[in-house]
């Protein structure tokens, strides 16, 4: 059975536009059909005092299920040289894979919460999320990305940037 699974990628180190495309290759070599893509937002490092992020969202096709998607997304973070957390403390980050809905699932485990448990307050999450699907729905509140974005959009400054999912 194939499920949708929507990811917010996101890059703060080195040459973060190709950091953004090398994870998503990897993501279709892995997981799934790539079925959309947004735009990149370029935004300031959010909890933390650090470089800004390039962050866009993806919609991906998968057969796989929750447990075995966390466990390749922790694969790629790692083979794209992301270095394990020590601390709950956010820092820079080289890529940085979030599942922030599959299908309309509610899990609360020790490893994976979906939906992302902070993806509503975050316009760097929403506002690629709704430019991929703008009809989605947060599953866990039944309230629609669209009411969150109006909430937190003046709260972030997100500069705009076109991004294609293909490598060149």
């Amino acid at each position: 059975m194939e499920s949708l699974v929507y990811f917010s990628l996101g890059s703060n180190i080195g040459d973060r536009n190709s950091n953004l495309t090398k994870c998503i290759s990897l993501i279709k070599k892995n997981v799934g059909e790539i079925i959309s893509c947004s735009s990149i937002y370029k935004n300031s490092a959010q909890g933390f005092i650090g470089d800004y992020f390039y962050n866009c969202c993806i919609k991906v096709k998968t057969s796989l299920n929750p447990n075995e998607l966390i466990d390749i997304i922790f694969s790629i973070e790692k083979s794209m040289g992301r270095k394990k957390r020590n601390t709950q403390k956010y820092v820079s980050r080289i890529i940085d894979i979030d599942i922030i809905l599959y299908d309309d699932f509610i899990i609360e485990e020790k490893n994976l919460t979906i939906p992302h448990q902070r993806f509503t307050e975050r316009g760097f999450v929403l506002a690629p999320l709704l430019e991929i699907d703008a009809e989605l729905i947060d599953p866990k509140s039944k309230i629609s990305i669209s009411k969150f974005f109006e909430k937190v959009k003046s709260e972030e400054k997100l500069e705009l940037i076109n991004f294609s999912c293909e490598e060149d």
